[in-house]
């Protein structure tokens, strides 16, 4: 037998109504994985590597982040996560909004300039069944679970990794500068990727040469716009096709394509299979999979 009372009249952790909610939850399998450099600006992502190596860039810094740890990217910075071609990751993404520290900005988490990745250990073990927990339940869409039962699991994560965070490595540098307008043209083509775009338009929206953009934009983010448009759509083809039954052709619309059989080409030359075959693949079918703690 075990007893133990709680003392509730301790400090909370958040200031009163400014307390975490879950916005999305993300299981990224696919071996091959590359998100592109996109940037969220009103919500924090807290990923946890489950097995293999994840490679990460956030705004100019590069980090790797093997099995077992955990990562905070906070609104506003650019980065991009790809799964490492020789240790294939597995990684669990929350993201949450509208939770505040006392003393701390809005959605902050990570201490100023410190390092975004470390290996979990305060509550380790609790932070791998969390996150378990979520990839059990989400999937199988338990709707007789309300929005405030995740959003429990999202206030559990938030306070474990504000506490493993606490004594981070602080880097002196703190993050680089990105150029202004290349920052600026990245965030138009996150935000409206699925609309038809040209590098004239950009170059007019942007009062810049199409070919400063272009050398500037690949120069940053080692690709050039239009590749980075078509990586974006991409990456939203594949989420559309393991966590929706729309079809091929809905899906190609919805991610800016009007022709079907481009957006299939396309797709087998930028994945190595057909979109069907992906579907096949990694249809969210997670529930069924080894579980966190192997």
């Amino acid at each position: 037998m075990f007893h133990r009372c709680f003392d509730n009249k301790r400090e909370a952790p958040f200031e009163p109504g400014m307390t975490p909610r879950l916005s999305r939850f993300v299981i990224s399998d696919d071996p091959n994985w590359e998100s592109g450099h996109h940037v969220h600006n009103d919500e924090s992502e807290l990923i946890y590597v489950k097995k293999g190596v994840a490679r990460l860039v956030i705004d100019s810094s590069y980090y790797v982040a093997h099995a077992g740890d955990i990562v905070v990217i906070e609104p506003g910075r650019l980065h991009a996560v790809a799964s490492d071609s020789s240790s294939p990751a597995t990684t669990y993404t929350c993201a949450i909004y509208g939770f505040k520290f006392p003393g701390w900005e809005e959605n902050q988490i990570l201490q100023p300039h410190s390092c975004p990745v470390v290996s979990a250990g305060q509550g380790v073990e609790v932070i791998k069944s969390l996150f378990h927990e979520l990839g059990m339940m989400l999937p199988q869409q338990k709707s007789e679970l309300t929005s405030s039962i995740y959003d429990a699991f999202g206030y559990a994560l938030t306070v474990l990794f504000y506490e493993n965070f606490k004594n981070a490595y602080r880097s002196e540098l703190g993050y680089i500068k990105k150029d202004v307008l290349v920052k600026d043209v990245l965030v138009y083509l996150n935000n409206n990727y699925c609309e038809k775009i040209t590098l004239e338009q950009l170059a007019k929206k942007f009062r810049a040469s199409v070919s400063y953009i272009c050398h500037e934009f690949t120069r940053e983010y080692h690709i050039s716009p239009i590749n980075y448009v078509i990586q974006r759509r991409i990456t939203e083809a594949k989420f559309a096709l393991t966590n929706t039954e729309h079809g091929l052709n809905e899906i190609a619309w919805r991610v800016g394509y009007e022709n079907v059989d481009h957006f299939a080409k396309l797709f087998m030359r930028h994945v190595g299979c057909s979109p069907s075959d992906y579907r096949k693949q990694f249809n969210n079918s997670l529930a069924e999979q080894a579980y966190l703690s192997s």
